[in-house]
């Protein structure tokens, strides 16, 4: 096998709005995962023993740690290719894009010609170089689609609630998306919008009764453990 397949990151990279998943486990939990996650990382091993909890916050922060041992694999096979090609590029020098000798301007002429008229100056034509509206609009490169960013778990919050979904949809909606890595079935996501009023209208089909008030708190780890009923 390639030793490159077989490379490790030197650290344990965790993005900041990854924590909310991990700030609801218990500090011994909390410990528990953290070690496992290091393990996955610096060895490839698959973590074992895990509680219910700990294991949904070790899922949902998978994708996040591929993608740490990836990247350190492409800039080890980019930094072989550099080195085969004779490390960095040589250094400009002075005259390196500098034409040796100036082109001929526009405008007005240095030199007059003499006519029988008396002297008189060339104004070169501007008609020659005018170019068309349709000719550099043809020209303009393609406007590059915008790329699919995941919305942070505040953001999220704030949506369901201007669309009248509750703190708890909105967690578990997030928490089960960046769990998949924001697919739709195998396809990435390309409006998360539009997949969160979705999940606001199957909530309200699904569970047409709602509770009685006073009665709707719930503790975070409850939360999180409906989000991956069926999904860990």
């Amino acid at each position: 096998m390639d030793d490159i397949e077989m490379a490790r990151p030197k650290g344990l990279l965790i993005p900041f709005d990854k924590f909310v998943i991990l700030d609801i486990l218990p500090p011994e939990q909390y410990k528990n995962v953290l070690t496992k996650m290091r393990q996955y990382v610096e060895h490839g091993k698959e973590p074992e023993g895990l509680e219910d909890l700990e294991k949904m916050a070790f899922e949902s922060l998978r994708s996040s740690m591929d993608t740490n041992i990836e990247t350190y694999r492409r800039s080890i096979l980019a930094n072989r290719k550099n080195g085969r090609k004779g490390g960095r590029p040589r250094k400009a020098t002075e005259t390196d894009g500098i034409a040796e000798e100036p082109t001929e301007t526009h405008g007005f002429s240095e030199k007059p010609t003499k006519t029988d008229g008396g002297l008189k100056y060339k104004v070169q034509s501007t008609t020659d170089t005018k170019v068309s509206d349709s000719s550099s609009a043809e020209a303009l490169p393609p406007t590059p689609k915008s790329r699919f960013s995941p919305p942070d778990v505040e953001t999220v919050k704030s949506y369901f609630a201007e669309k009248g979904g509750t703190e708890a949809q909105a967690i578990r909606f997030h928490a089960y998306y960046e769990s998949n890595g924001w697919k739709v079935g195998r396809n990435p996501m390309k409006n998360w919008k539009a997949a969160a009023s979705g999940w606001i209208s199957r909530d309200r089909e699904q569970q047409p009764n709602k509770p009685a008030p006073g009665n709707t708190s719930r503790s975070a780890a409850d939360v999180y453990a409906d989000i991956f009923k069926g999904v860990i």
